[in-house]
């Protein structure tokens, strides 16, 4: 009798952020509340809209005051600064249009601390994605019509696929949904048209390139 081929072992979380080149850096200013399984939903992808690294990127809304900060920032070479835990609630999406809460199936409710929140206007009123999602900060410039280099794009494939088996260990059972950052909030520049094609392919194969691995 023909023996069937054992499948391929499914990479564990802990095996696949050792395949990262990641570093932690956090800062309690970063940290607005807990985030159990039920509420990760979503990852938002950003650019940071400066050249200056991650640590810079860090740094500087650490800076700033404004308690703000995405769970992980990107560099152009793929290494990775990691920010706060996957457990845990950045305020990364800031402000949605009013009625996005509804749209996305994300509420305003009493795990997020709101420090630091400043009204943006009646038309952008909606705050509870910041509760359901993780943060992706890409350092990128969406102005300046560049290229993502590939070493960050696959650096960010490989993020998506660790936060994925971290959640999935958690008892996740439906992947998080991928938007970029305008998805939230219309106007916003990030992520930039030279992103959307990777988007798509990251919405519909956890891949840049559309190549399921």
């Amino acid at each position: 009798m023909a023996q069937t081929a054992p499948s391929p072992a499914v990479p564990s979380a802990t095996e696949l952020r050792a395949k990262l080149n990641i570093s932690e850096d956090f800062r309690s200013a970063f940290d607005h509340g807990p985030k159990p399984i039920s509420s990760q939903l979503y990852i938002v992808m950003h650019d940071t809209e400066t050249d200056t690294d991650a640590t810079g990127v860090v740094n500087s809304w650490a800076a700033s005051g404004n308690l703000v900060a995405a769970h992980f920032v990107v560099n152009k070479d793929g290494s990775i600064i990691q920010c706060v835990p996957l457990d845990r609630i950045a305020h990364h999406a800031g402000f949605g249009d009013t009625g996005h809460n509804e749209h996305f199936g994300t509420t305003d409710e009493s795990r997020d601390d709101k420090a630091g929140t400043q009204p943006i206007g009646s038309w952008a009123s909606d705050y509870g994605m910041n509760s359901y999602s993780i943060g992706i900060e890409m350092v990128h410039i969406s102005t300046h019509g560049e290229e993502y280099p590939e070493a960050q794009l696959v650096a960010v494939d490989q993020l998506i696929a660790y936060i994925d088996a971290y959640f999935a260990a958690e008892g996740q059972t439906t992947p998080s949904k991928i938007i970029d950052h305008k998805a939230w909030r219309s106007g916003n520049s990030d992520t930039s048209p030279e992103f959307a094609t990777y988007l798509k392919n990251l919405q519909t194969t956890r891949t840049h390139d559309g190549y399921t691995r």
